[in-house]
């Protein structure tokens, strides 16, 4: 990686060299790097990808914020609707979703609820989640919290808000979840994947700075490394210059 590429935009390039053009997808509410992301497939691959499922169509927001639940993030868009609606089509599916948490296992499980206690008595208390149809009705989403260590990559998630694959190929076939469910998991830190016969999150590539030992000390679980692991593919200096020139203006990424 670039010396002048952030762990963030290493992040956003991976996400967005796996988007394809004529897609539609959403970033989800924490929205930093899955909209820039988005915005970078459209700038130099994907210009007929469409931004929906978050009621709005295509926002022009002219900066990156954190959050899609921020009204500046809206900017100009091609169309807008309401939660009525947007509940109220969401069973038709994305091609793709974005997805954070405070905890994710090994099968790509989510939490957004509760760490520690119970539901109704916790240590911590999270956000939860809204509409969650998208997340069996989307052909697949991407994983990309943007902090990696062993407190939010867990053996198990203390509650399921996301489910991911379960506890495996048959778990997820009894529940009657046929898509794709989650593809990459991206972080500052690697790409994970998951194999394809266990459906156990398993490590792909390490970021520049970045050693497999290191990863899976920051890891809640045996990420099974064997063999060596490649370096993910850095940034190039096309897709960094149009990142800091035409996106992220701000420095969000950077910062």
């Amino acid at each position: 990686m670039s010396a002048a590429a952030s762990p963030l935009e290493q992040m956003v390039v991976v996400l967005a060299r796996d988007l394809a053009d004529g897609e539609l997808g959403a970033a989800g509410a924490a929205a930093l790097v899955p909209m820039a992301a988005i915005e970078l497939a459209r700038e130099l691959h994907a210009p007929n990808l469409t931004i929906g499922g978050e009621m709005f169509f295509n926002p022009q927001p002219g900066r990156l914020y954190p959050s899609m639940l921020d009204d500046r993030a809206l900017g100009r868009c091609e169309a807008a609707e309401t939660f009525i609606e947007l509940f109220g089509h969401s069973h038709h599916g994305l091609d793709f979703f974005f997805h954070s948490g405070l905890q994710v296992d090994v099968f790509g499980n989510i939490n957004l609820h509760h760490v520690g206690g119970t539901l109704h008595a916790p240590k911590m208390r999270g956000p939860g989640a809204a509409n969650l149809s998208y997340c069996h009705t989307s052909t697949r989403f991407y994983i990309c919290p943007t902090a990696h260590t062993a407190r939010n990559f867990v053996e198990k998630v203390d509650f399921i808000t996301i489910p991911g694959h379960l506890s495996g190929p048959e778990a997820k076939r009894a529940a009657g979840l046929t898509n794709e469910g989650p593809r990459l998991v991206v972080t500052p830190r690697a790409v994970l994947d998951f194999d394809p016969t266990t459906l156990r999150m398993r490590l792909r590539s390490v970021h520049a700075g970045n050693a497999p030992e290191d990863v899976q000390r920051h890891t809640g679980f045996d990420l099974a490394i064997r063999g060596d692991v490649p370096q993910t593919p850095p940034p190039t200096e096309e897709e960094l210059r149009v990142l800091q020139e035409r996106i992220d203006t701000s420095g969000a990424l950077r910062a």
